[in-house]
């Protein structure tokens, strides 16, 4: 397990130009904006970077009327890794639910980041237990038919190989 303490001055902001960059990328960030982009996401994407990737971050330059807009359907499947990073409210966001099924579906590897959540709250899920219980019950009156579709990715990924990352705020 790995500590970190961070702050988002530390964090240089990528160039405007990130998701607008033509596919194919080397790496596809997927992550929910408001806890996992400042703290962990943009450390990721600045590294890799630096080291002369050609990452994938949605920095919401993507304003469609999609639910899950072809540029990022085009960047999960020209890159050749994924990272996911999972945080107490990744499973708020649908379009991150559809980033991992479709990740998945991928068949190419993917390194989970668990940023402030265990990989048991993503295993959970399928029990009806855990830290994304809230979200998953929000779903089931509007989304039913997708419960399963992102119930299923949580339980796989959560026995990959990742890192945990604790921030000390």
């Amino acid at each position: 397990m790995a500590s970190t303490s961070t702050t988002s001055e530390e964090i240089v902001p990528p160039s405007a130009s990130t998701s607008k960059e033509k596919v194919p990328c080397d790496i596809f960030i997927n992550h929910h904006e408001p806890d996992a982009k400042d703290a962990v996401a943009l450390a990721i994407y600045n590294a890799l970077r630096a080291r002369g990737f050609k990452v994938f971050l949605d920095l919401k330059d993507l304003q469609s009327e999609e639910f899950f807009p072809v540029e990022l359907k085009e960047a999960i499947r020209s890159a050749s890794l994924h990272v996911a990073v999972f945080s107490p409210t990744y499973a708020k966001s649908p379009r991150c639910l559809d980033e991992l099924s479709f990740m998945l579906e991928s068949r190419k590897p993917i390194i989970p980041v668990f940023y402030s959540v265990q990989p048991t709250d993503l295993r959970w899920v399928a029990q009806g237990k855990g830290m994304y219980v809230n979200a998953f019950s929000e779903y089931e009156e509007h989304l039913s038919e997708k419960l399963q579709e992102w119930k299923t990715p949580l339980h796989k990924v959560s026995f990959y190989m990742g890192e945990i990352i604790y921030i000390n705020e």
